[in-house]
Formats: C-alpha cells, sequence, structure tokens
C-alpha cells in the first residue's frame, strides 16, 4: 500500500519533507493557473520526489449539477482542462465526490430524472477522462456531504450501470463510519474499489489520524488488507495546527496500523 496526502501547492514541500509516497493535489488550483504557471509548478513537482496519481476537487463545491443556471458545457471544459494537466503531471485517476454538486435537490419532483441527469453528467466526464487515459473513481459521501450515493455498495452499482470502462469506486473511512458502512463491504466490491480516503472520522473536522485520538484504525486496515487492495491511502485532513508536524506523525502511526493489521491477517 501507498500512502498519499491532501494538500494545495504551497504544501508541497512539507507533503515531500514527511515521506509520502504521492500528493493528492486540489485540481481546481491546478485548472486555474495560467499555462506560465503550470509549466513553473509542473518543474517544481517532477523535482519533489513525489508521484502525483491521484488529484482532488474535480469541481469547484458552489456548482450544482441540478441548478437552473448550471452551464454544462463550462464545466465539461473545465474538466477537459483539468484532465489534461493532471495527466501530464501522471495521473491515474480522479475522485468524484463534490457532494452538494450532486445531490438531488431538496423536495424535487423527479427524483428519477435528476438521478438520471447525475448519470449523463457523469458519463460525459468518464468520455473527457478516456482520452487522457484516466479512471473516474465515485466516491461515496456521508449523509452531511450528499443525499444520492451514500454507500460503497449502492456506488459501485451506479457506477458499474453507466457501462464505462473507467468508471469505478472508493472507500473513504469516515464516510464509512458516519453512514455505518460495514468494512466487509470492501472485499465484497474489491473489483470495484480504486481507490481510498483516511482521516480522524469522529466529528466535523478532518483531522489527521494519530496514535492517541482514541480510534481503532485497525479494522479498516483489515479490510483493506483483506481485499488485496495494494493502491494509494491517501490522509485528507483539512484541519490541523501544524501541518507538517501532524502529518509526519500520522504517517509514520499509520505505517504501523497497515504492519499491525498484517500480522493479525
Amino acid at each position: 500500500m501507498k500512502f498519499g496526502c491532501f494538500g494545495f501547492v504551497n504544501q508541497l514541500d512539507d507533503i515531500a519533507a514527511c515521506g509520502f509516497d504521492t500528493a493528492e493535489l486540489d485540481l481546481c488550483e491546478i485548472a486555474a493557473m495560467d499555462e506560465k504557471s503550470f509549466s513553473k509548478f509542473c518543474e517544481k513537482a517532477m523535482g519533489s520526489g513525489l508521484t502525483f496519481e491521484v488529484f482532488s476537487g474535480l469541481l469547484p463545491l458552489s456548482v450544482r449539477i441540478h441548478g437552473q443556471n448550471f452551464d454544462r458545457e463550462k464545466w465539461l471544459s473545465h474538466i477537459d482542462l483539468a484532465s489534461r494537466r493532471a495527466a501530464l503531471l501522471g495521473a491515474r485517476m480522479i475522485p468524484f465526490g463534490a457532494g452538494k454538486c450532486r445531490s438531488i435537490p431538496e423536495g424535487c419532483a423527479d427524483v428519477l430524472a435528476a438521478r438520471r441527469r447525475t448519470a449523463e453528467f457523469i458519463s460525459s466526464i468518464c468520455g473527457i477522462f478516456q482520452k487522457y487515459g484516466l479512471d473516474l473513481v465515485i466516491e461515496p459521501l456521508g449523509p452531511a456531504n450528499s443525499n444520492f450515493l451514500n454507500r460503497v455498495g449502492e456506488t459501485a452499482v451506479f457506477a458499474a450501470s453507466l457501462g464505462k470502462e473507467n468508471c469505478h469506486t472508493m472507500c473513504d473511512l469516515r464516510h464509512m463510519h458516519k453512514t455505518k458502512d460495514d468494512f466487509g463491504t470492501i472485499c465484497e466490491n474489491r473489483e470495484e474499489i480504486r481507490h481510498a480516503h483516511i482521516d480522524y472520522p469522529r466529528g466535523d473536522l478532518r483531522r489527521f489520524p494519530q496514535e492517541n485520538d482514541g480510534y481503532d484504525y485497525g479494522p479498516y486496515f483489515e479490510a483493506l488488507l483483506r481485499s488485496g487492495y495494494d493502491g494509494i491511502l491517501t490522509i485528507e485532513a483539512a484541519s490541523f495546527e501544524n501541518f507538517r508536524a501532524e502529518a509526519d506523525k500520522s504517517l509514520r502511526f499509520l505505517k504501523k496500523c497497515e504492519y499491525e493489521a498484517l500480522l493479525r491477517l
């Protein structure tokens, strides 16, 4: 298993210094760069010692697929630019979380039509990704983030229903904890799970997992290992006092969790 860390461009040096294998950077930030800035960043990224196999933040969280003013072509153009740049940096896949973006509007008169609209938009994204050799991994999200596609199993079924070879799913400890999604579903959907996230799952703040935070991460690691998962496990922490210090301790702790889980299998 490889370990990754969420972050922004200005945190790249810290992520590398901690010894992570890969950085999962914000794709909207990358897409917003002018060509000169992007070229300069590519030089820095290639010299960092990190890989950039996965990017987060495909769409701004303010976008609403079902909104009356949703500009489909504008956002598909944004996705084309973003995915082209991600591929240039070595990306293999991009998660589609964007929970509020894809949520079914409250009081929607035709829920089935709304779901079909989401499916059609995701299929269009898959078409763009195919040009750049990228997989789309739909992220199951907890109810605080979305009212559509909350559990690993249902998201795997939805992804398969689109009939796109580059459309799969992933797992995220926080969302599995919030929905009480059994870790056994990771093994049941092992063929479709292509990526994994982790953070301290209790409470609303995304923090780095730490050895004495009171949560038992062992069962999550055991489920991943039993499923044969050998991809990237990315820490998704957005709340911290000292990014580098907390990320460093968290990485060492999670490597210990993986080792101990292996011994128990």
